[in-house]
């Protein structure tokens, strides 16, 4: 079907929407209870691009107890280099721990899961929260891709990312220059100390992105760890420094784009990044300080930190007293990648391949969360599980439906002059 037909279709969708209020929801029944969740970190595809359909979303994964979903293919390509001969040669690299080569933004995935969304009937779109990741953070172009994305598939999109800065081994892996390059004078912004480092929270094509986002009312789901961890390609942890902290890059980035809708994934913690003993402080100034960010409790190796944690991390009662004062504005995430990886061992001979996960397997990750959220009681934890993200992304699928109304005649291909 031509482009031209999709927005014609679609914006007839995105009219209808907003003439209802988007109320497509099912009804409140069906959102409450023990055992409901919403996932506000979902990822449909890997490294690879290999995933799911939102048609074997919606069957195979989104049974009675998992209600409502966002829909983030990774905005990240593992490049498989002809030349590397990674795990030689016998079998694709569909991670990035382990290959050398670089990744890169791919942004056909907003188009596929576009086009596929605006199929779906209005009770299946209401399931799902698409969001927009096909674009580079440090590009000052990325806030047109958002845009144009949003006047090509009007009716389809509710976000955007997941998106990185800093995050771990990933941050170095991303194609393109050192901001010590490019950046004019060289001078080099203050959460960049490493002389190769190619992003940066105090980018301006981030407040660009953040301004689009609090215009057309989209919500922003941020991966930036809250410290910095040296880590090579392989997985080697070569410095962990809590003491130089992104708490300030965070801070001033908010505050430039105060109507931004964001959700700091995993309260800024990862696999390597551990939780401090003043984590949980850290994250509470963030929060005070940006009054339209959220945090998202998502990814099983932190939620099992939550609940045993180590020495020096914060106790679960401390994750439940955090969670209780912020109650509003925290979200229940599962961070599941819905294809598995190729494993390869020390030596590089594949031990398992990669595969679509088992209803049974996605299941099991809320399952880890539940001493927390028996800890916080279950009119906070029904918050945390769903209240919440139904309120976050409701009102912002009204806002952007509103805003795709208003800029219908935009042209596309004269974003550049706006």
């Amino acid at each position: 079907m031509p482009i031209s037909s999709l927005r014609r279709i679609s914006a007839v969708a995105a009219c209808a929407a907003l003439v209802a209020g988007c109320s497509t929801l099912p009804p409140p029944s069906a959102t409450e209870g023990a055992g409901k969740f919403a996932d506000a970190h979902f990822h449909i595809a890997n490294y690879a691009y290999q995933g799911a359909s939102l048609k074997q979303l919606l069957r195979d994964y989104m049974k009675d107890d998992m209600v409502r979903s966002t829909v983030m293919p990774l905005p990240l390509q593992q490049k498989w280099d002809g030349f590397e001969q990674y795990a030689g040669d016998k079998v694709a690299p569909t991670y990035y721990l382990g290959p050398k080569a670089e990744l890169y933004y791919y942004a056909f995935a907003d188009a596929m899961y576009a086009k596929e969304y605006l199929t779906l009937t209005p009770a299946e779109q209401s399931r799902l929260d698409l969001m927009i990741t096909g674009f580079n953070p440090m590009d000052r172009y990325a806030a047109q891709h958002i845009k144009r994305a949003l006047l090509t598939f009007p009716g389809a999109f509710a976000g955007i990312g997941e998106f990185t800065v800093h995050k771990e081994l990933v941050s170095r892996k991303i194609a393109g220059d050192p901001i010590s390059y490019t950046a004019a004078g060289g001078k080099q912004p203050p959460d960049t100390t490493e002389k190769d480092g190619k992003l940066s929270l105090y980018s301006p094509a981030l407040v660009d992105i953040l301004k689009t986002v609090a215009e057309t009312g989209l919500v922003a789901t941020l991966h930036n760890d809250i410290y910095p961890a040296d880590v090579s390609y392989d997985g080697t942890v070569e410095a962990l420094r809590p003491q130089n902290n992104y708490e300030a890059g965070l801070k001033q980035l908010c505050v430039q784009a105060p109507g931004a809708s964001v959700i700091w994934a995993h309260t800024g913690l990862g696999r390597f990044v551990k939780p401090t003993r003043d984590h949980l402080q850290m994250v509470s100034r963030v929060l005070d300080a940006c009054p339209g960010w959220s945090v998202d409790i998502s990814w099983d190796i932190v939620q099992e930190r939550f609940i045993k944690p180590e020495p020096g991390m914060p106790t679960t009662d401390e994750w439940a007293q955090f969670v209780t004062r912020y109650q509003d504005r925290v979200l229940w995430g599962s961070d599941t990648v819905i294809y598995s990886r190729n494993v390869v061992d020390a030596k590089g001979v594949p031990t398992s391949m990669g595969k679509r996960m088992t209803f049974d397997q996605y299941m099991a990750v809320p399952k880890i969360t539940s001493p927390l959220f028996e800890k916080v009681g279950p009119q906070i934890s029904q918050k945390v599980r769903v209240g919440n993200y139904v309120k976050l992304f409701d009102g912002a699928k009204k806002k952007v439906r509103a805003w795709e109304a208003a800029h219908a005649a935009d042209d596309v291909w004269d974003l550049s002059a706006r």
